[in-house]
């Protein structure tokens, strides 16, 4: 698996950026300078026609030999009086055609481009001519000196952003080893104290994190202990009925003695499979497949099978409403969450009561609703009923506390919704489970 370094990719992201930058700006002043200067150029023509002197008295001459110097940057001077008569020429060589308007012109002479500026006066015309060839290499070596600078400055610039990156990566660097070094028990949370502003929300976090897996943790522990707490009783129970069977059976008892061994067996077996079950569920263990689950067949299936525990406890279970409905998921779960909440309507409904099934369609949600007839859950208690080992009053009802937090863990994975509330006539209690139609 590839992993993205955050120093190489802020490296790269800024490094193109600040390339990107110089170049534009390099180009930019290029194009500035060579603008300027050829204002600069043009300014200088119009100023040597303004400023070459008296021509009356200037026969025409040849170009200045004087100081050493490239003949080709000379400017060609030719001035005529206001016959047309030619009274001075530098390049007499050079022939450029006398323009009749003041001002500046572009002019071909065969295989040489001439910038040209015309000085039309009324005794005279000054017209001084420089080679376009010449001009841009002049303007062309301005741009690449304004230039020069910048293009240094990259590569100084790209030393200078890795070595902040350097520091900033140290600060995160010190910031792992902090959070890899902590011990798991630790209740302090990680020190904000040396860590970038940027990165204070990343570190709070963190510290929510840590601060949900240690209530976790604690929860385990609390599981395990309450667990023990509760298998306790019914292994002591089952030693007990055995050392009765083995010391004691000159009363005739051991019929009566067995069958309280096997109920103690079951209780103990049951409790076990909850709290696998449980614990699989905090597995996060990946759903059975999802498929299309008649509600009212489920309805009857799990009424059917709790039908003994309800004869044994002289209770009316029944269903009172089949509106036809599909739902997606997994059957298992879905079994386990209405068999659990049946099973807990069962346990707190007293002898004689009733407890009705209704399977109930509402828009594009089925409701399968379970209400009974016990004593319901007071207001206070009624956050809680999710909780596991918790068991609203009365306290000496049958069960383990698990059965309501098993049917919340299989809602959960398969996405559907459990409710509780007191019954209209507050007679006991209805236990609703809701799921969106198939569609």
């Amino acid at each position: 698996m590839n992993t993205i370094s955050i120093r190489r990719t802020a490296f790269l992201w800024l490094a193109g950026l600040m390339a990107t930058i110089g170049v534009c700006a390099a180009t930019t002043s290029y194009f500035l300078v060579q603008n300027e200067a050829s204002d600069f150029l043009d300014n200088q023509l119009r100023q040597i026609a303004l400023y070459v002197g008296d021509a009356r008295s200037s026969p025409a001459t040849g170009p200045d030999s004087g100081a050493p110097h490239d003949p080709e940057d000379d400017f060609v001077i030719q001035v005529w009086d206001v016959a047309g008569k030619p009274l001075r020429l530098s390049h007499p060589a050079v022939d450029i055609p006398r323009q009749q308007a003041t001002g500046f012109a572009d002019i071909s002479t065969g295989s040489d481009n001439w910038r040209v500026y015309t000085l039309a006066a009324p005794d005279r015309t000054v017209q001084v001519s420089q080679d376009t060839m010449v001009r841009e290499e002049l303007a062309t070596d301005a741009a690449l000196q304004a230039a020069l600078p910048i293009i240094i400055l990259i590569p100084l610039s790209l030393l200078t952003l890795s070595w902040i990156i350097d520091r900033i990566m140290a600060r995160l660097n010190r910031l792992a080893v902090a959070v890899a070094s902590r011990d798991a028990a630790a209740d302090d949370p990680v020190p904000i104290d040396d860590v970038p502003a940027e990165l204070i929300p990343f570190v709070n976090s963190i510290n929510r994190l840590l601060a949900r897996l240690r209530a976790l943790l604690g929860r385990q522990r609390r599981f395990i202990s309450d667990a023990a707490h509760e298998l306790r009783t019914p292994l002591s129970a089952l030693q007990i009925q055995i050392d009765n069977l083995r010391h004691d059976d000159r009363d005739g008892g051991f019929s009566q003695r067995l069958t309280e061994l096997e109920a103690g067996i079951g209780r103990a077996t049951g409790l076990v499979s909850k709290l696998l079950r449980l614990a699989r569920y905090d597995a996060h263990e990946t759903a059975p497949a999802s498929q299309p689950i008649d509600l009212v067949q489920l309805a009857l299936d799990v009424v059917a099978r709790l039908n003994p525990l309800a004869e044994s406890r002289r209770i009316d279970l029944g269903i009172t409403r089949q509106d036809k409905a599909i739902a997606i998921g997994s059957l298992d779960d879905f079994e386990i969450i209405l068999g659990n909440l049946i099973d807990n309507a069962l346990r707190y409904t007293p002898p004689c009561g009733t407890v009705d099934v209704a399977v109930v369609i509402t828009g594009q949600e089925a409701r399968i609703e379970i209400r009974d007839t016990g004593p319901g859950i007071a207001e206070d208690e009624m956050p809680r009923v999710f909780e596991r080992f918790f068991r609203a009053r009365p306290q000496d009802s049958e069960g383990s506390g698990l059965g309501l937090a098993i049917a919340k863990a299989a809602a959960e994975r398969q996405g559907v919704r459990l409710t509780l509330a007191t019954r209209e006539d507050e007679r006991g209690l209805v236990a609703c489970l809701i799921a969106r139609m198939a569609s």
